[in-house]
């Protein structure tokens, strides 16, 4: 989705020629939808970099899927395979193009063998940075940012922490008067590209598995107490739940006003309801005695006595997440945006890298 020419964009910069190497259809559509400027090449193993030998930047991410953690099956743990060759494509552009500057960008839980071998590859040691620094969402990544010097060598950028902000999941969340946290320190889970259509129930369905750890979606819980007459949410206090639902709500146990529209009654009992964030009608889920009830099983969850919707995010509020700024569009499905920020960049880290370039 062209992270980086929204983060030159957003940093005032005067770009003469923007160059990309991308097969995903869909991230090509979306990049050329907002820049129409960039000049799309393709596979990059197909590539000869020598023809933008003198530009100012390299910049880039080989795909983390082949050394992230989160890969249960296969993971490469040495500097070999396919994710070893997509990033050798990248120290190839380096060498071919030599740009004065250039960043590189990877998952923190790569193995050490290949941490270690990129530094080596580049000449220095990464800085980590955490996005919650910057925006509302837990996400440590790696970066390289190096200077071409006169022996043609690059040396290390020196780099600064971003100071924190202070932003919160409960800053970036639609139609809550009070939004309900996700994690207990105010930040949501590191987004992630496996999004999909399903609906509140296998979220639950989901979370409440044995493989609960395997959990990939960020959501709210919205509560939807009613009024005497039945026709108005009431207030209610969240608590943090180290299992469990309410792994999505707040520590502070601050109050969340819902807004969730009851719409459809089982005797007087609420079991569905409408979330104003997205206009999506969702399955209640009652809370009683510290407890939810789920296809006759209990399960514990810390949470006051009360009617819930649970949604995820929606693609805007991911936008706040990875600080994407509000001028960019999709032209794609909600399934494929949820897929392409999940794979991006966070904009404000690479806007504070870029800063530490033309401010050197």
């Amino acid at each position: 989705m062209s992270c980086g020419m929204i983060a030159m964009t957003e940093s005032n910069f005067e770009i003469d020629r923007y160059v990309a190497y991308e097969i995903d259809e869909y991230a090509i559509q979306t990049s050329k939808f907002n820049f129409p400027e960039i000049e799309q090449r393709g596979d990059v193993f197909e590539a000869d970099f020598t023809e933008f030998e003198g530009f100012d930047y390299l910049i880039g991410g080989s795909p983390c899927t082949y050394w992230s953690i989160a890969q249960k099956n296969g993971r490469e743990v040495e500097a070999s395979g396919l994710g070893w060759e997509l990033f050798k494509q990248y120290s190839r552009a380096l060498n071919e193009a030599k740009p004065k500057y250039f960043i590189y960008e990877n998952n923190k839980s790569m193995s050490t063998a290949i941490k270690d071998s990129i530094s080596n590859t580049f000449g220095f040691d990464p800085i980590c940075i955490n996005s919650a620094l910057v925006s509302a969402q837990n996400r440590n990544r790696l970066y390289w940012v190096g200077q071409r010097n006169e022996m043609g060598e690059y040396k290390r950028v020196n780099i600064k922490q971003p100071e924190d902000r202070g932003i919160l999941i409960r800053d970036i969340i639609d139609h809550i008067s009070e939004p309900v946290n996700i994690l207990s320190n105010g930040k949501a889970r590191c987004l992630t590209a496996s999004y999909t259509n399903k609906g509140a129930k296998h979220i639950l369905e989901s979370f409440y598995s044995d493989n609960s750890n395997k959990q990939k979606w960020d959501c709210v819980a919205v509560p939807i107490n009613l009024s005497a007459d039945g026709t108005k949410a009431r207030t209610l206090k969240a608590q943090y739940y180290k299992n469990g639902l309410a792994n999505f709500i707040t520590n502070g146990g601050f109050e969340v006003t819902a807004v969730a529209e009851p719409i459809e009654f089982l005797n007087n009992i609420p079991i569905k309801a409408i979330s104003s964030a997205d206009g999506k009608t969702y399955k209640v889920y009652r809370v009683k005695n510290k407890k939810n009830i789920i296809k006759g099983k209990e399960y514990p969850i810390e949470l006051k006595d009360g009617y819930y919707i649970i949604r995820k995010l929606t693609v805007t509020e991911c936008m706040r997440l990875q600080t994407v700024p509000v001028w960019y569009k999709f032209p794609v499905s909600s399934s494929r945006a949820y897929k392409l920020l999940g794979n991006g960049w966070n904009i404000e880290v690479i806007k504070w890298l870029l800063k530490y370039t033309y401010e050197d």
